[in-house]
Parts: structure tokens; sequence; C-alpha cells
């Protein structure tokens, strides 16, 4: 019986890179909101990424938080399509090949 490799579900992937940009999203919007709660420093306008988190903060963790959620779901759900598609050729093979080989009966008594 050869050995069936699975292919790569391209999901898990996606999931690893929308894990990390959640992670650095989720980071930098604490950090901005701390610093808007430090009342030591002056109130100051906040640039790049905290001024971007600052607008859009809210809005880009909504979408990766659902893109992580419908990314989980595919990936799972790919996985197990392909387990019943592995199991199903294997019936379908294993159906195909005879139960028992059948082999020429040993030759012994016919010599002269």
């Amino acid at each position: 019986m050869e050995m069936k490799t699975r292919t790569r579900n391209p999901f898990y992937a996606l999931l690893i890179l929308v894990g990390i940009a959640f992670v650095l999203s989720a980071s930098s919007y604490g950090v901005m909101a701390i610093r808007g709660i430090d009342r030591s420093e002056p109130a100051l306008t906040q640039t790049g990424l905290l001024g971007f988190m600052d607008h859009y903060g809210d809005w880009l963790l909504s979408i990766e938080v659902l893109l992580l959620g419908l990314l989980t779901v595919a990936a799972i759900g790919t996985d197990e399509i392909g387990i019943r598609r592995s199991k199903t050729i294997e019936q379908v093979s294993e159906d195909r090949e005879p139960a028992t080989r059948i082999t020429p009966q040993s030759q012994k008594g016919t010599e002269l």
C-alpha cells in the first residue's frame, strides 16, 4: 500500500499572516490607548501608526477578528473535506484490489 501525502492547506498560512497582523494591531492600539490616558504628557496629535490606530484602529481590529474567524472555519472545513476525500479514495482503491492474490500452484508433482 503506498503512502499518500496530504496537500497543504493554504488557509493555515493565511491564518498565520492575519494573526501576526492582529497581534501588531492590538499592541499598537493598546499603546495608543495608554498614551491617551497618561496625563503627564501634553495632548499632542499622534502621527504615524499611532495616529492611524487612533482614527481607524477599532475598524481594523474588527476586520481582523472577522478574518480570523472566517479563515479558521475555512481551514477546519477544508481539512474535513480532505480527510473524507482521502478515506473515500482509500476505500475505492481497496475495492478495486482483489482480496487474495491468485498465485500459480506449485509444480512439484508434475516433474518426471
